[in-house]
């Protein structure tokens, strides 16, 4: 006896469709996504060996590793550090910033005087150790 199958029928699935989906996803979230420009502020790091500028026009800014900070050699709190950077970079923004920091200073704290002085106008930074 002769048994004759039926030939099977091949599956196709039409992907056209599917593409079509996905190039509309990327397009929308191409356009939804946002892009911020990063602003930054330009470091100088001292090479090593060398003493950062102690010259008379660097405003000077000590951190010590209690908290305290000095401009120029008198203490300050952080609105007397915001108020002197202010009156120091409205007169000058091109103006010098040297930051000292004492042994035992947190990067935070570092990070923090850092962000007063980049919000006050200045970006001619150097960041050394004290002596």
């Amino acid at each position: 006896m002769e048994i004759t199958r039926a030939p099977r029928r091949s599956l196709t699935m039409n992907l056209t469709a599917l593409v079509d989906i996905i190039f509309m996803l990327v397009i929308f979230f191409m356009m939804t996504t946002s892009f911020t420009a990063s602003e930054s502020m330009e470091l100088s790091l001292p090479d090593r060996g060398a003493k950062a500028s102690m010259a008379a026009d660097v405003t000077q800014i000590r951190i010590m590793a209690t908290g305290h900070v000095t401009v120029n050699g008198i203490y300050v709190s952080a609105e007397g550090l915001n108020d002197a950077l202010v009156m120091t970079l409205g007169n000058n923004p091109d103006a010098r910033i040297a930051i000292f920091t004492t042994p035992g200073v947190s990067v935070q704290q570092l990070v923090s005087v850092m962000d007063l002085v980049y919000l006050s106008g200045g970006r001619n930074v150097q960041v050394d150790k004290a002596s």
